[in-house]
């Protein structure tokens, strides 16, 4: 067997620049499609992070007020009159220490009591001094936003996913 048939047997392996250009083109254009929901994602689960985060605070309020037969007072931290929660909370015992510290949320989203309550006290049977719906908004151009409702009973839950702020 001499070198020149040798040479023409052996099969080639690998990408051409060709088909390695044509990936990349592909691939680019599924990241800029993928890019805007991304964000969108990542707003969305802020959202839902925020709005978790307010309601265990509220359920941990109520449990220490009905564990320790006490008033237990989540406050705002520096209520301003259209965002009285979104610089953040405190859980703490009446007219005492706080208990938990919930710092400012991330982004650019307000937390805006519609009954105005800067203060809601949960009594030692673990119910509310108070009802209220607040709404989480964010600072996307179609402000989508979640609403809490703070029930008699003392539950905190979301009653409205997509709400239009």
């Amino acid at each position: 067997m001499n070198a020149k048939t040798y040479s023409m047997n052996k099969q080639q392996t690998g990408f051409t620049l060709i088909e390695l250009m044509i990936t990349l083109t592909i691939a680019a254009i599924l990241v800029s499609v993928a890019a805007p929901n991304l964000s969108n994602m990542v707003q969305n689960n802020r959202l839902s992070s925020q709005s978790n985060q307010f309601i265990a605070s509220h359920a941990f309020a109520r449990s220490e007020a009905v564990k320790r037969a006490i008033t237990i007072d989540v406050i705002a931290i520096s209520p301003v009159a259209s965002n009285e929660w979104g610089a953040g909370w405190t859980v703490a015992i009446n007219g005492g220490a706080d208990l938990k510290i919930f710092p400012i949320q991330n982004g650019s989203s307000t937390l805006n009591s519609n009954g105005d309550n800067s203060t809601i006290q949960y009594l030692a049977s673990g119910r509310p001094n108070v009802t209220d719906t607040l709404d989480l908004c964010d600072g996307r151009t179609d402000e989508r936003g979640r609403q809490l409702t703070l029930l008699p009973t003392g539950r905190m839950v979301v009653t409205n996913n997509n709400l239009n702020c």
